[in-house]
C-alpha cells in the first residue's frame, strides 16, 4: 500500500509563519519585539506586521554580514529564486548559506522553500543592493548584457578597465577616451546629471551573475599575541587595583559641593573644568571621564542647570561596601548608552562632544559593546588587537559605518581597562564575570560582580608605617578607616603599597573641609606600629592652632524680606531644612540652593519671588532653572522595543487568537487582509459623518495610515485608519 503525503504549498508569509513551532515563533518575537506591541490577534496580523516597512528596516539593522549579503542577493535576483541560485549569487553553496538563510526565515524577512521571497519593503527599498544600479526598463536583457560584456572583454583596451569595474560601485567617474569607449561599448550609460552608470544587467554580467564575490559565513576571530604573565596572578592584581582606583576617582565628586564644575548650555561639563578635575585627582583625562560617565549613568551625579553636584543617591551609595560600589559602577558602564573616550572630539557637525551630555550618546552602542565583550570571552588567552576586534564587530553590524566601528572598539579598550575589566585587549577575571552578569537581573548581576571583586581582592590592611620624613606607608589595600588618611595627605605612589606625605597645605585642606585633626592623631596612634613621629605630631598641632582665626562661610542663597515676614519664616518648621542664618533684620542667608529655598518658602505659606543680583525678578527660564531639581540620566535598559510579556505567553495568546478565541480589531483584520493579499469592503467615513463603501485590497498599514488599491484599479489611495469601518 502506497501512501502519498502532500505538503501544502507556502503561498505567503502568513503560511510560512503558520508552519512555525512555538519555539520558532518565540525566537521571532525575541528578535523583533516590536511585532508584539500591541499583541497581534493571530498569525495573519503578525505576518502583516513582519512585512511593515518600519519593522523591516529595524530588523535589517540587526543582520550580520552573511545575512545582509543574502538579503542583497535576493533583492537583486528575480523573485522566487531557489536556494541554489541564491547560494551561487553570493559565491557559495546551499549548505554554507543554510544557517544564515534559516535565521532570515525565522525573523520573517524571507519566506518560502524551493522558491524564496524577500518581503516587499526590503525588495522595494533596496534599490541599489551590493553596489548595483537600480533596475530600469531600459536595461538590456540578461542575454544582451552577456553579449555586450563578451564583446567588450575581447577588446584589450577595455579588458583591464572592466576588471576594475566588476566589483566596484555602479557609478563611474571620468570623461576621457576610456569613458567614451565604455559608453560606446554599452557598458556604461550617461545619466541626466552627467555621470556614467553601469546598468544592473550589465553589472551582473560582469560578475558572472553573482551579487557578491565572497561569502563570509563565520565571524572573524580576534587576533593577537598569546597572553603571558611574568608573575602568576599579576593581571588579576592589576585589574583589582584599577577597580579600586576607579572608586577613589569617583569619590572625588564629594569635592563638587565646595568647587562644583559648571554646566554647558547644551548640558555636560566644560572641557576646561574636566581637565582641572582630572589634574586635581591625579589621573589622566580619559580615565577620569570614564569614571564620571559611569557614575552619571548610575544616577550618582546631577545638575541644577548651573552646577554639577552629587545626586540624592550619592550618600546611600558611598555607605555601601567597596565591592558593591564597584559592581554598580561596572554594570552602569556596560549597560549604558554613552561613550566616555570620545569626549573632546568633534561630532559630524564639528561640535566638540562634552562629557555627561547627549553628545556622547549613541544608539545601539550598548548592544555592540556587549557583542564585543561576549566575543572576548571566547578567546581568553589572546591579547586581541584593535583592528581584529573592529573587523569582528563590523561582521556582526555591517550597516554601521566603519569609522563608528573603529571608534567604539577603541573606546571599549580604553574604558574597560579603566574599570579593571580589560587588560591588553583581553578580559580580566573581573571582565569574565561581567560578561556572565550581562544577561542577569540587576540585583543578581550586582551580587555576582561584587562577589568576584571580593574573591580576587587581597584582604584590607589596617596598619600604617610612619617615618620621620612626614611620610606614611600602607603596606597593601587600605581598610575603610585608613582611607580617611587620603583627606589629610598627598599621594606619592600607588601599587602594592600606598605612600602618603603630610604637609602644612594638605593638613589645612583637611581642616578646611571640616575634619577634626585630633581624630587624625588618634587614628595614627591606633594604626601605627611605632609611636607617631614627633615632627608629624608637632606639624598637626601647629596647624590646628592656626586654623580658624579667620572664619569664612559660604552662602548659596540670600533671602530678603520685611522683618516680620522673615521672623515668620525663621520659626516655620517648613524652613528648618534651610538652616537660615540672619545677618540683619531684613537679610538671611542659607547654604541651600535657590530652588530649594523657593520651595520651602512656598510650603511655609509665603509667595516668594526669584530675583537676580540686581534685585530685579528673573525671567521664567531662570526661575525654572532655580526651582528645577538636579537632572539625572534616564537609565534605559534596552536599545529598542522590548517584549512586555514572556515569549511563551505572547505566542500562546497569538495562537488563541488564531484559533478564534479572540475578536479581531479593525487593525488586526486589516493586517490579516494585507498578509493574505485579499480584497475586503472598506467603509470610509467622510468629514460629514457619511460612509463610502469601497472594495479594495489593503497594501500596507504604517503610522496610522492605510494604503490600499481599489478593486479593478491600478491606482492606490491612502486613508487614516480611524476613518475605516469594516462590516
Amino acid at each position: 500500500m502506497l501512501v502519498c503525503i502532500m505538503t501544502a504549498v507556502i503561498r505567503s508569509l502568513a503560511d510560512s509563519l503558520r508552519r512555525f513551532g512555538d519555539d520558532r515563533l518565540e525566537a521571532l518575537l525575541v528578535a523583533r519585539p516590536d511585532l508584539a506591541s500591541p499583541l497581534p490577534g493571530g498569525i495573519g496580523p503578525l505576518a502583516a506586521r513582519c512585512a511593515g516597512a518600519t519593522s523591516a528596516r529595524r530588523a535589517l539593522d540587526s543582520l550580520t554580514l552573511p545575512e545582509l549579503h543574502l538579503v542583497e542577493a535576493l533583492a537583486a535576483l528575480e523573485d522566487g529564486a531557489s536556494p541554489a541560485e541564491l547560494a551561487a549569487a553570493v559565491s557559495s553553496d546551499p549548505a554554507t548559506i543554510a544557517p544564515a538563510l534559516e535565521r532570515l526565515e525565522t525573523i520573517a524577512l524571507v519566506w518560502g522553500e524551493d522558491e524564496l521571497h524577500l518581503i516587499r519593503p526590503l525588495r522595494d527599498g533596496m534599490r541599489a543592493p551590493a553596489g548595483l544600479a537600480p533596475a530600469t526598463p531600459a536595461d538590456p536583457s540578461a542575454r544582451d548584457a552577456a553579449r555586450l560584456v563578451d564583446i567588450a572583454q575581447s577588446d584589450e583596451a577595455l579588458s583591464t578597465a572592466l576588471d576594475a569595474l566588476t566589483w566596484g560601485p555602479s557609478t563611474v567617474a571620468g570623461s576621457g577616451r576610456l569613458a567614451h569607449a565604455l559608453q560606446a561599448a554599452g557598458i556604461v550609460v550617461a545619466q541626466e546629471d552627467g555621470t556614467l552608470q553601469i546598468p544592473r544587467s550589465i553589472h551582473l554580467a560582469l560578475r558572472d551573475g553573482r551579487v557578491r564575490r565572497t561569502f563570509t559565513a563565520q565571524r572573524p576571530a580576534p587576533e593577537g599575541k598569546e597572553l603571558t604573565e611574568r608573575i602568576a596572578g599579576g593581571r588579576t592584581a592589576q585589574a583589582v587595583e584599577r577597580a579600586f582606583e576607579a572608586l577613589r576617582l569617583l569619590g572625588t565628586i564629594r569635592g563638587f559641593d565646595e568647587d562644583p564644575p559648571g554646566v554647558l548650555r547644551r548640558g555636560g561639563i566644560p572641557q576646561r573644568d574636566l581637565r582641572r578635575l582630572a589634574e586635581r585627582a591625579g589621573t589622566e583625562l580619559l580615565t577620569y571621564a570614564t569614571v564620571l560617565q559611569a557614575g552619571w549613568q548610575a544616577g550618582l551625579l546631577g545638575h541644577d542647570g548651573q552646577e554639577w553636584r552629587p545626586s540624592r543617591d550619592w550618600d546611600a551609595y558611598r555607605e555601601l561596601p567597596a565591592d558593591q560600589r564597584w559592581a554598580e559602577l561596572a554594570l552602569a558602564w556596560a549597560r549604558g548608552h554613552h561613550l566616555a573616550a570620545i569626549v573632546g572630539t568633534p561630532d559630524a557637525a564639528g561640535t566638540n562632544r562634552s562629557l555627561l551630555s547627549d553628545l556622547t550618546r549613541r544608539d545601539g552602542v550598548r548592544t555592540r559593546r556587549g557583542s564585543l565583550l561576549r566575543l572576548l570571552r571566547t578567546t581568553p588567552g589572546i591579547a586581541a588587537t584593535e583592528d581584529s576586534l573592529a573587523a569582528a564587530l563590523a561582521w556582526a553590524f555591517p550597516l554601521v559605518p566603519a569609522e563608528v566601528i573603529q571608534e567604539e572598539t577603541r573606546c571599549l579598550l580604553v574604558e574597560g581597562e579603566v574599570l579593571g575589566l580589560l587588560d591588553s585587549g583581553a578580559l580580566t577575571e573581573l571582565g569574565q564575570e561581567l560578561v556572565l552578569a550581562l544577561d542577569l537581573e540587576v540585583t543578581e548581576a550586582d551580587a555576582r560582580l561584587a562577589a568576584a571583586l571580593e574573591r580576587t581582592a587581597p584582604p584590607p590592611v589596617d596598619e600604617v608605617l610612619l617615618d620621620a620624613d612626614l611620610t606614611a606607608t600602607v603596606p597593601g589595600r587600605p581598610s575603610q578607616r585608613l582611607l580617611a588618611l587620603l583627606d589629610w595627605a598627598r599621594v606619592l605612589s600607588r601599587g602594592g603599597a600606598l605612600r602618603l606625605r603630610f604637609d602644612a597645605a594638605s593638613l589645612r585642606e583637611g581642616m578646611a573641609a571640616g575634619r577634626d585633626p585630633q581624630q587624625l592623631l588618634d587614628l595614627l596612634a591606633e594604626t601605627s606600629r611605632a609611636p607617631v613621629p614627633q615632627a608629624l605630631d608637632y606639624l598637626i598641632r601647629d596647624e590646628q592652632r592656626r586654623h580658624g582665626r579667620v572664619q569664612i562661610s559660604r552662602a548659596t542663597t540670600v533671602l530678603t524680606a520685611e522683618p516680620e515676614v522673615l521672623d515668620l519664616l525663621l520659626v516655620s518648621p517648613e524652613a528648618a531644612p534651610l538652616s537660615l542664618h540672619r545677618l540683619a533684620p531684613t537679610v538671611a542667608v542659607s547654604r541651600s540652593d535657590p530652588g530649594f529655598a523657593l520651595q520651602a518658602a512656598r510650603r511655609a505659606g509665603l509667595s516668594p519671588t526669584a530675583v537676580g543680583t540686581d534685585g530685579r525678578p528673573v525671567d521664567d527660564e531662570l526661575t525654572h532653572a532655580l526651582t528645577g531639581r538636579a537632572t539625572e540620566p534616564e537609565l534605559v535598559t534596552v536599545d529598542g522595543p522590548e517584549l512586555r510579556l514572556p515569549p511563551a505567553e505572547a505566542v500562546a495568546r497569538i495562537r488563541a487568537a488564531e484559533a478564534g478565541d479572540a475578536n479581531l480589531s479593525v487593525t488586526d483584520r486589516l493586517l490579516e487582509a494585507i498578509a493574505h493579499g485579499s480584497e475586503i469592503e472598506l467603509g470610509i467615513v467622510d468629514g460629514k459623518g457619511g460612509v463610502t463603501v469601497r472594495r479594495a485590497r489593503p497594501v500596507s498599514l504604517e503610522g496610522g495610515r492605510l494604503r490600499a488599491r481599489e478593486q479593478g484599479g491600478a491606482e492606490e489611495f491612502t486613508v487614516l485608519v480611524h476613518r475605516v469601518t469594516l462590516g
